[in-house]
């Protein structure tokens, strides 16, 4: 054999191996439900995976954690000679992010990109205010004289003031009779995530839901207890809420549908993230609340 017949073949080994697909893996046909997603919603994410080889792929017995998303399941299905992958997660955090690296056996699947959109509009960004300039001090010849005027008018002061402190206090009883059913709800998580072991799916829903529909009641100054799912987005609707925000509160509504006529199944962590759903949804509503008087 010559020399060059020697480097012809280097070359073409060379060339061969320098012409191996890098890439392990493809994703092809990704698609989320729901389409639009906010913090706090329960997301499916379906995809088609393609490998290069024959690769045998397990489901980890532990997913990752890493704060900010909650991966609560994954799924593998072969079709074909593709996998289709199901990856069910709750995001925390708004804006882009990559899910953390999945092992998958004879493969690592990273680089997955999911975007959460914001409930906040675009009005929720405030510039910061300038300085300002020094409160200018009174002498001690206008000192005086207010004091001076103060010791006359004494009788007057005090009547106002015991005028003053009973308004103040009819406005703190108010406000805590209207903050009332409030933190009766957060109550009411509170003692169901204490007990969420020792509860079927039938008590976690019916304590769930009724307490959520009568916290709503208060809130929209209609019975929700007996709406529909379809009645309470009509009701949503019609109110000023902002959209993002009364979403939210359907596709909650949506998900316990599912759950109690689809006989869909729940697991602990699933369970704990609809706790943390409705106490952020509260929150939400209660800070609309403050600001509009229509609620």
């Amino acid at each position: 054999m010559t020399g060059k017949q020697i480097f012809f073949i280097i070359f073409l080994f060379f060339f061969c191996f320098t012409a191996l697909p890098a890439q392990e893996y493809q994703q092809l046909n990704a698609h989320f439900l729901p389409p639009d997603y906010y913090v706090g919603d329960t997301v499916e994410l379906k995809f088609t995976l393609r490998t290069t080889g024959n690769r045998d792929l397990t489901v980890p017995e532990n997913l990752p954690d890493p704060g900010w998303v909650k991966l609560l399941s994954l799924r593998i299905a072969k079709q074909g000679g593709d996998h289709e992958i199901t990856i069910r997660f709750i995001p925390y955090y708004p804006g882009t992010r990559t899910l953390p690296a999945l092992e998958l056996g004879d493969l690592t699947l990273k680089d997955i990109k999911i975007y959460t959109s914001s409930v906040l509009g675009g009005d929720a960004e405030r510039e910061l205010s300038g300085i300002r300039n020094n409160l200018i001090i009174p002498g001690t010849r206008v000192t005086g004289a207010v004091i001076f005027s103060a010791l006359l008018c004494l009788p007057l002061l005090i009547i106002l003031f015991f005028k003053f402190l009973k308004k103040r206090t009819g406005a703190l009883v108010y406000s805590y009779r209207l903050n009332l059913p409030y933190r009766k709800f957060l109550r009411l998580l509170k003692k169901i995530r204490l007990t969420l072991n020792d509860m079927s799916d039938k008590e976690f829903f019916t304590l769930y839901t009724d307490g959520l529909k009568s916290y709503l009641s208060t809130r929209f100054h209609q019975d929700f207890t007996t709406l529909t799912t379809t009645e309470m987005e009509r009701v949503f609707r019609g109110s000023t809420v902002y959209e993002p925000l009364y979403l939210t509160l359907l596709n909650l509504f949506h998900r316990v549908d599912r759950v109690k006529f689809a006989g869909e199944e729940m697991t602990r962590p699933e369970r704990d993230g609809m706790l943390s759903e409705a106490e952020q949804i509260s929150v939400e509503l209660e800070n609309w609340r403050k600001k509009h008087a229509d609620l």
